[in-house]
């Protein structure tokens, strides 16, 4: 291995450096895989550190398997470290292995989102809160939030006692917690959580994966939450041989829990460390890159570092202004074509990136008008359809018996006469008993469960029993055989589709399925093992969109710009970059909400090789009605010698409006951004979206919205470092 001569120096020594804690402060496009791969070459082949004790963590599956992937090319498959992987697999594994020292059992569940919202919706009907007045998806969100912060139900209890809404959460997560544990599930939070918490509270646990673990590396360090934080530095408290690899300018994760103060606060907890930059971007062209570093340098709370690259120039942007949302989707189909058509261009080459979800439809329709084949990641992932969580459930109840969740969705799937309240009854059968629900269901008449109910279950509980009995013998997919065979599930769907071209989807998808358990615990790929059913169920609780994203297929791609982190594409475009959606609007009171978004906009910026194109509409449809905007600030921090701009057709923004003061309407009544006049004890002051003015106090701002009207009319004005609200009328601003 010839470091010099396959590295840049700072790559050099971000690999070389090994004594003691390292921060990497890694920029877009600079190779941060390339170093954490060759960073454990280095320990294995030039140190001579057994794998045994090497820990590399990351955020995504496949960023684990390239990563395994790099090494074992470099190594050999023999000194490829066995523990490499994410928070959520590593956890898991440990935890199968602890169960007993960490008081439950090895079998345990993992309860993905929908799994976890049935739970808490059951939890609500039990505790009588009515979902209108509380929303379960809120309540799922403040549990989440609890035990990020490693907060248990008691604590969370004792410390929110001042509001209504967060006493029912306090209800719902103890009661929730308490049926997990009933349930002999876990949920994804408490994967990290129970593991962060079995460290601090097991001495001799913790001890043993600290000399385990003597050597650890963790990627994207910018994106763990406190619970993560927890689980790496305890374990890295005895060696202090902790490499943190990441990105502050990269931090987009707050909204789920990410604490970038994790990275930008490495080096008060640990005041020996080493720190070293990787500035040389090799992805992005220089006016892509140049782009980038002008809008990131305005965020504040930053560490600070400027990209740099040797590749050409590049492209000026294409920053394009439509007139609304229709339009904007249909030139981009249009610009797709043309670029295919004159350069030879592959659809798979083209991605489209959206701040949120919803703007996906009106550029799918364009899409489809204009015969151009696309993939979304980030819509209903596979594993979550309901033919797909239908199987799934049967399989789940096999291995563990306890699981409600699953006994639910498959008691009745498809329909066998087993009702509500039969239903009811045998749960409660299990709960006096201490049986497991297929045991339960065996003994459905003693429940008080008769005639057409007592029998299916009768027949249902004993074929389930009976291949439970069989799960060491067979493979998981011969189990899942044997269930589509003896419910009838798959032939119900087949014949639906004689008549229904969705069910024939579901069709296709069941039979995905099979094809995946086939692959997984019958006929692995080369090189892989085969994996039990139970294994094959946790790699499914765990599966990502990007990991089933198949990147090799020629089709235009389609996500959001949180879901493109990590990854990279030939010509980008971000469309609706205007204030309100991108910035989101939530965002535009909070400067720390407002730079989270920044990094955002710099992530969407730095995914892009070698074209970029911004697209804002003057119009855009929302909540229901047609709402004019504005240009993104984002676009106005980037140099006007950067970007090429162009406009679709007539424009109603800013630059167009009429100069004599009596024509204040335009075309759309509606439109917010026409100016309004306001009598002020000053005179008459002209005021419009966009303007900028001068206050006496906060000095120079722009105004990002305008309400009301006549005396009422109200202001919100951004400032170099602040936002505030203002009446027109009272507020002594000067337009300039």
């Amino acid at each position: 291995m010839n470091l010099a001569g396959e590295l840049n120096p700072a790559q050099v020594k971000a690999v070389s450096y090994v004594d003691g804690p390292l921060l990497v402060l890694a920029g877009a496009g600079s190779g941060k895989t390339r170093v954490l791969t060759y960073r454990i070459a280095y320990l294995v082949e030039h140190l001579g550190i057994d794998p045994y004790h090497i820990l590399a963590v990351t955020f995504t599956n496949k960023a684990a398997a390239e990563m395994k992937d790099r090494i074992d090319r470099m190594l050999g498959q023999g000194d490829v470290p066995q523990w490499v992987g994410t928070f959520h697999s590593l956890s898991a594994r440990i935890l199968r292995r602890e169960a007993e020292t960490l008081g439950f059992r090895r079998d345990f569940a993992i309860y993905d989102g929908d799994d976890q919202l049935a739970l808490i919706r059951r939890m609500m009907k039990d505790l009588e809160i009515s979902e209108k007045r509380h929303s379960p998806e809120a309540v799922r969100s403040f549990i989440s939030g609890a035990k990020d912060q490693l907060v248990s139900p008691a604590e969370y209890k004792a410390q929110h006692t001042d509001f209504f809404e967060q006493q029912v959460v306090a209800r719902v997560y103890e009661a929730y917690q308490r049926t997990l544990a009933d349930c002999n599930a876990m949920d994804f939070d408490d994967l990290i959580m129970r593991l962060a918490v079995g460290y601090a509270t097991h001495p001799d646990l913790l001890n043993r994966y600290q000399e385990r673990f003597q050597y650890i590396l963790v990627d994207e360090y910018q994106d763990t939450n406190r619970a993560q934080y927890e689980w790496i530095n305890l374990l890295a408290r005895k060696y202090r041989n902790l490499c943190v690899v990441g990105d502050d300018d990269q931090s987009i994760y707050a909204w789920r829990g990410a604490d970038i103060r994790n990275i930008l606060e490495f080096e008060k907890d640990y005041p020996e460390a080493q720190v070293v930059r990787l500035e040389q971007n090799y992805r992005s062209t220089r006016l892509i890159l140049k782009a980038g570093n002008e809008v990131i340098r305005n965020n504040k709370g930053r560490k600070g570092k400027e990209l740099w690259t040797d590749n050409p120039a590049g492209e000026k942007i294409g920053l394009v202004e439509t007139m609304d949302d229709r339009d904007e989707a249909r030139w981009i189909s249009r610009k797709i074509q043309e670029m295919r058509n004159g350069s030879g261009r592959v659809l798979r080459d083209f991605t489209l990136l959206y701040r949120t979800n919803a703007q996906s439809r009106t550029l799918e329709d364009e899409l489809r008008r204009a015969g151009l084949p696309y993939v979304i990641v980030g819509g209903v992932r596979f594993y979550e359809r309901k033919e797909v969580k239908d199987v799934l459930a049967y399989l789940k109840i096999l291995v563990n018996g306890r699981d409600v969740v699953s006994f639910r969705r498959m008691v009745n799937t498809p329909a066998r006469g087993i009702g509500a309240v039969s239903v009811s009854r045998v749960e409660q059968l299990a709960g006096k008993r201490g049986m497991d629900y297929l045991e339960a269901l065996y003994h459905a008449g003693e429940a008080g469960v008769s005639g057409k109910a007592q029998r299916a279950a009768l027949q249902l509980g004993e074929f389930l029993l009976r291949l439970r009995s069989l799960l060491a013998e067979i493979s998981g997919a011969e189990a899942a055989r044997r269930v589509l065979e003896k419910t009838g599930y798959l032939r119900e769907l087949e014949l639906e589709a004689v008549k229904n071209v969705d069910a024939e989807t579901r069709v296709q998808n069941v039979n995905e399925l099979m094809a995946a358990l086939e692959e997984a615990t019958e006929r692995p790929e080369e090189g892989k093992s085969a994996v039990g059913l139970e294994g094959f169920l946790e790699e499914v609780a765990l599966v990502t969109d990007i990991d089933r994203w198949d990147e090799s297929v020629d089709c235009v791609t389609l996500m959001t710009l949180h879901n493109a982190k990590g990854l990279e594409f030939p010509i980008v475009f971000i469309t609706g970059m205007e204030d309100g959606l991108f910035p989101i609007s939530r965002a535009m009171e909070s400067l720390t909400d407002l730079e989270e978004e920044r990094r955002l906009c710099y992530v969407g910026i730095t995914r892009a090789r070698d074209q970029l194109f911004l697209t804002h509409a003057n119009l855009r449809r929302r909540f229901g009605g047609t709402q004019s905007s504005l240009r993104s600030r984002f676009i106005d921090e980037i140099p006007d010698d950067l970007v090429s701009r162009e406009s679709t057709g007539r424009s109603y923004s800013r630059s167009s409006w009429p100069k004599e003061e009596k024509a204040t309407a335009t075309p759309f009544e509606d439109d917010i951004t026409s100016p309004r006049i306001v009598q002020t004890p000053t005179g008459q002051v002209r005021i419009s979206q966009g303007q900028d003015v001068k206050h006496p106090i906060w000095g120079k701002g722009r105004i990002i919205q305008v309400a009301g009207s006549g005396d009422d009319l109200r202001a919100t004005i951004r400032f170099s470092d602040t936002i505030k609200k203002v009446i027109v009328k009272y507020a002594a601003l000067e337009m300039i």
